[in-house]
């Protein structure tokens, strides 16, 4: 599973959708109709030839080693503005919210410590940069390249 490829891509501000279980012909479909690529660990794609530049097959295993993989593989070049602008549960551009706006939806600590907070739209869900986010920017940063 890929899932926290898809959420690795999500926080560096990469268009990414994610599904558990959809149907190969769906799948394919989805990728030719919104022109996309698929990442996959499932060998049973691996060798299909009609698909091949559609495809790209992770080998690592772990997450942080398949984002380096992916970012490599297509020469993406990631910017420091696009961080944390996507949803990392659904994918939709965050917006911009008043610490006002939020302060009853957030612990009392997150309310009075931090000044920024970005809002889903779609699903809903508040988020900030504090501890969580040095840490993951940390570990992209030892990682991989930043441009």
């Amino acid at each position: 599973m890929l899932g926290k490829l898809s959420k690795w891509l999500r926080i560096l501000g990469f268009d990414t959708l994610y599904y558990r279980d959809i149907e190969k012909d769906k799948l394919l479909a989805l990728a030719v109709k919104e022109n996309r690529q698929i990442l996959t660990r499932k060998t049973s794609l691996k060798d299909r030839k009609d698909i091949k530049n559609l495809l790209l097959f992770i080998k690592e295993n772990d997450p942080v080693k398949q984002l380096q993989e992916v970012i490599e593989h297509y020469n993406l070049k990631i910017k420091p503005q696009n961080v944390f602008t996507l949803c990392l549960i659904c994918n939709q551009k965050l917006k911009e919210i008043s610490a006002e706006l939020i302060k009853d939806k957030v612990p009392d600590y997150v309310a009075n410590t931090q000044k920024a907070f970005s809002f889903c739209p779609h699903c809903k869900r508040i988020f900030w940069k504090g501890t969580h986010y040095e840490n993951m920017w940390q570990r992209i940063k030892e990682t991989i390249k930043i441009q």
